[in-house]
């Protein structure tokens, strides 16, 4: 990642920095911004030169959020990273992170979609399906939810088959072959979901493919697929999984089973530490302290624990009495 160019006078931020002050980040927050930004600013002064092996890996660290389906073990083999100042031996954050066994998770979802859609004459989705799902239990789950056929139904499983396949795509670029053919289809078919149904509160879920929420590599991929299918079933939006409100609270806690030993380990001998196997598993990866390892460490926990944050502040509004 290179330096973004600063205004007239004032010196380029490198791009650890500006996500430090993105809207997902600390920018939200006010003032703790701008003191996360000076904090780690003297500790990446103090790793300078900065090992230029330790690149990628300051790159996996912006791209790890608390979102991600494979949050925990992306924790650890960054602190291995940075401990061994080795490259991470899997993809870190965002789509690059989906295992094999994940992308087949969502082509059996959408092979399913596509095998209950009606057509004329053969077709080989169901040969493909067996692949994904061999036992049929992805199937099964899915058409329970469906229920019985209607033509709205029909329509609504269109519109899910066409947000999986653009994730499926790896995210088609604006004004590419691939996305002028998906829009076409993706406006036909909502335009014939709003004539039956003119509220489309369904519909609104899957407005621009979910405004990232419904990528495969967020943590909650299949239950949002599976509150969309059931919805679509119910014949309402939540009418068969009504929101549950604390899975906010669940994944801030686990989170802070990691954050606080790599905290530990930034405040050297005189902190306490964490205890358990995994906080030990923890300072062990990340081995002595030094200035470049300081600022990685407190780079990842810093931006975890903007994510931690809003996280929780989410949990709580949604917590709250209706």
């Amino acid at each position: 990642m290179t330096a973004q160019k600063g205004s007239e006078g004032t010196p380029p931020r490198e791009a650890w920095e500006e996500e430090v002050f993105f809207g997902h980040r600390w920018g939200p927050h006010g003032e703790k911004a701008g003191e996360e930004h000076a904090r780690l600013k003297k500790l990446w002064e103090a790793a300078q030169p900065f090992p230029t092996d330790y690149q990628k890996t300051l790159d996996d660290i912006v791209a790890l959020e608390i979102c991600n389906w494979n949050l925990e073990e992306s924790i650890l083999e960054l602190c291995s990273a940075i401990g061994e100042k080795q490259p991470t031996s899997i993809p870190i954050g965002h789509m690059a992170s989906i295992s094999e066994d994940r992308w087949r998770q969502v082509w059996a979802y959408y092979l399913t979609l596509r095998n209950w859609l009606p057509c004329l004459g053969a077709h080989g989705h169901e040969a493909l399906l067996r692949q994904c799902d061999p036992d049929g239990a992805i199937q099964k789950h899915i058409l329970g939810m469906l229920g019985e056929r209607t033509d709205l139904k029909e329509l609504y499983v269109e519109r899910v088959c066409h947000c999986l396949v653009f994730w499926l795509g790896g995210y088609y670029a604006d004004g590419s072959a691939q996305r002028v053919g998906h829009d076409a289809a993706v406006s036909a078919v909502e335009e014939e979901i709003r004539r039956h149904d003119p509220e489309g509160q369904i519909l609104n879920t899957m407005k621009e493919e979910g405004n990232g929420r419904l990528q495969p590599c967020g943590h909650k991929a299949f239950r949002r697929y599976d509150i969309i299918l059931s919805s679509i079933g119910a014949g309402k939006w939540r009418g068969a999984m009504p929101m549950r409100g604390t899975d906010g609270f669940d994944r801030v806690a686990n989170l802070e089973k990691y954050l606080s030993p790599i905290e530990d380990w930034i405040e050297g001998p005189a902190s306490p530490g964490g205890e358990g196997a995994l906080a030990e598993d923890i300072r062990s990866r990340l081995g002595e302290t030094e200035g470049a390892k300081v600022f990685l460490a407190a780079l990842l926990a810093s931006l975890l624990r903007s994510d931690q944050l809003a996280a929780r502040q989410r949990a709580e509004s949604r917590s709250k009495p209706r």
